[in-house]
């Protein structure tokens, strides 16, 4: 058994490969959706054929510091003493694990825990250099760089503005610097401006695409939940003063914006009855309960509300 934790996805993956390799019975579960109790009789099922193959279970946050169901941790400490040979199970966590946990130091007596770290500098220019030569594209250092720093040297952010930039080209050739520069996200903060203001737009496409960057870069959606609620008030208030006959700048002074936003909260209004973002307010602030309460999976959460939006 295998337990591969750390911060990047892309990283995580790669671990897993160099363990699957070619082999093609790989069951994947999540501990989000299932319980331990399913992964362990899946992990001790043998076919009539006897076969080999990998389970990977993605989530172990029982390895972490929450809270775990003991009935379920001590039938899973029974299951090591004497595992099912023809499976390999790969467990993932993108949280820190408590190694002064009983069933973590169990788990490392007699099987593998592989840390997976964030890249130095150099490491990471070396590897987005080596990912675009092995799809045949000619980058310079320079741009790698770039690239580099405009991801907050996240990994799997670079790797995901990289498959950007392999379908913008779509056949091998040289990266031009301003390409780069019009594909490549800025920053962090430009992103989460962007996925609110989607988000007002009602656009789901682009915020769905942009909440899948912010994923990556493991942004706090409690910090996304907030920047949301904020604009709907801004919203909310403009439209009700507008509705009074309040002018634009009696609305700026009264709310503590500048003229243009409030004009343009006015302008995104256009696609909203006041009701409507009352019961949005409304929404978020029980989704903020639920995710601070550990009822709901933080990304889910915000998932769940962009479909109220539909």
């Amino acid at each position: 058994m295998y337990l591969i934790y750390g911060d990047s996805f892309r990283l995580i993956e790669e671990e897993i490969q160099k363990i699957v390799k070619e082999e093609t019975n790989v069951v994947t579960l999540d501990l989000y959706s299932v319980s331990l109790t399913d992964v362990l009789v899946e992990a001790g099922y043998v076919s009539l054929f006897e076969e080999k193959k990998i389970l990977l279970v993605k989530n172990a946050s029982f390895f972490t510091s929450a809270k775990t169901n003991e009935e379920e941790i001590e039938a899973f400490l029974n299951y090591m003493e004497q595992p099912n040979p023809l499976t390999t199970v790969i467990f993932t966590s993108y949280e820190k694990i408590d190694a002064r946990k009983k069933v973590t130091k169990k788990f490392s007596e007699k099987n593998k825990i592989i840390s997976v770290g964030n890249l130095k500098t150099n490491d990471l220019v070396s590897k987005v250099r080596d990912l675009f030569f092995s799809k045949k594209y000619k980058i310079s250092t320079e741009v790698i760089q770039y690239i580099v720093n405009a991801c907050g040297s996240n990994y799997d952010l670079i790797y995901n503005e990289a498959n950007k930039l392999f379908l913008y080209y779509g056949e091998s050739q040289t990266i031009a610097f301003s390409d780069v520069k019009e594909i490549v996200s800025k920053s962090m903060e430009d992103n989460h401006f962007r996925f609110v203001e989607a988000v007002v737009a009602k656009d789901l496409k682009r915020a769905v695409s942009l909440l899948e960057d912010l994923y990556i870069l493991k942004v706090e959606p409690i910090t996304l939940l907030m920047l949301l609620a904020r604009e709907y008030r801004i919203l909310y208030s403009s439209m009700l003063l507008r509705s009074r006959g309040y002018p634009i700048q009696s609305i700026s002074k009264h709310l503590g914006l500048q003229d243009w936003q409030v004009e343009k909260s006015l302008r995104a209004s256009s696609s909203y009855y006041v009701n409507d973002l009352a019961v949005y307010l409304k929404q978020l602030a029980e989704l903020d309960y639920e995710i601070k309460s550990g009822k709901i999976d933080r990304f889910l959460a915000l998932k769940t509300f962009l479909l109220t939006l539909v």
